[in-house]
């Protein structure tokens, strides 16, 4: 109900906050009869997780970011927020990047990136928000 909210009535990053629910309601297949726990806005000694995912004792730290210049660029501001915060204090190595990205065509095939940094293992997803012209 919170991220519903902040995806449909704040105005601070809508289209950042519609994704975060849209991929919440998606992730929430695997914590449903209490096989894990999904958190929004997790607060950390360095700063707030997305999105946290806890099931069968791992933890899924999920970072998103609407991309509005370079996805290059977003994906590497991502990573460093990735690395020097969450990773760090949650004591993980590995996250995930969902990038929504307003230059990219709804359902066009993007394939995931792999980055390997600082020994953290980060997974890069590229999601289309831009309508196509039929």
């Amino acid at each position: 109900m919170q991220i519903g909210v902040n995806a449909f009535f704040a105005s601070q990053k809508p289209y950042e906050k519609t994704g975060q629910f849209l991929l919440t309601a998606w992730l929430y297949q695997f914590v449903e009869q209490g096989k894990g726990d999904l958190s929004f806005e997790v607060s950390t000694g360095l700063g707030r997780i997305n999105i946290l995912l806890t099931c069968q004792g791992r933890k899924y730290i999920v970072e998103t970011k609407i991309n509005h210049s370079s996805l290059e660029r977003t994906a590497q501001k991502a990573i460093d927020q990735f690395c020097g915060k969450y990773l760090l204090t949650e004591r993980a190595y590995e996250g995930y990047v969902v990038i929504f990205d307003l230059k990219t065509t709804v359902g066009e095939l993007c394939t995931p990136q792999k980055r390997l940094v600082q020994g953290k293992k980060i997974l890069i997803f590229n999601i289309g928000r831009k309508i196509g012209v039929f």
